[in-house]
């Protein structure tokens, strides 16, 4: 996903110049703004989507821990059974 969104910062980048490093006039820094509030909000969206996919796998992981100790009575101790205990 790093590799991604590298690849969409280049292309969004990727502007042309004028003689001396100046942009060309109005509409070419217009269009380099319009690409900055681009990146930005992709940057905004890609933390937001992994954040909640980090706190939906904890959420997921609780509710697994919540039922495996629900039903830790029915198993004998893993120690017990291989002769630890």
């Amino acid at each position: 996903m790093a590799q991604d969104s590298t690849e969409i910062r280049k292309k969004l980048f990727r502007s042309p110049m004028v003689e001396g490093d100046r942009l060309a006039d109005n509409s070419t820094s217009m269009n380099l703004m319009t690409r900055l509030h681009i990146e930005h909000d992709m940057e905004h969206v890609y933390k937001t989507v992994n954040k909640d996919m980090h706190e939906q796998r904890l959420k997921q992981l609780r509710q697994k821990l919540k039922t495996l100790e629900e039903d830790d009575w029915r198993y004998q101790p893993v120690d017990k059974l291989i002769g630890l205990q």
